[in-house]
């Protein structure tokens, strides 16, 4: 009888190890294979494009997380108000916008994700 429970209790433990082993490697093939796209990055100011860049970025990063990595981003309530020392005015009216693929879209850069192949077009005009 002791043989019994000592054998069923290897099985069961082998089967656990056997089980959680399969479990991590899901997990790290899923985090070295993650999906990667390329973009096109544009800045403009008063419709004079001074920046562009092809980027390859993470299929899971917002725009406003690649704009954070690849460029010097100041923040005002929640919104980009400067990209590379180019700043918003509000005295002037001033302020980025941003579109994709010639569309704007209805949500903020840190709500939206890009598509491979898309063109982010970010431009400092009066409004």
């Amino acid at each position: 009888m002791k043989k019994m429970i000592k054998v069923s209790l290897i099985v069961m433990l082998l089967f656990f190890l056997g089980a959680c082993g399969k479990t991590t490697d899901k997990k790290n093939t899923m985090n070295t294979s993650e999906e990667s796209i390329k973009v096109t990055i544009i800045l403009k100011e008063d419709d004079k494009e001074f920046d562009k860049k092809e980027l390859d970025i993470k299929k899971s990063e917002s725009l406003q997380t690649v704009m954070e990595t690849n460029y010097t981003i100041e923040m005002e309530k929640d919104f980009i108000s400067g990209i590379d020392g180019h700043l918003q005015d509000a005295k002037d009216s001033k302020y980025w916008l941003y579109d994709v693929n010639g569309k704007q879209p209805d949500v903020g850069a840190v709500e939206y994700f890009l598509k491979n192949g898309d063109t982010v077009t970010w431009t400092l005009n009066k409004i």
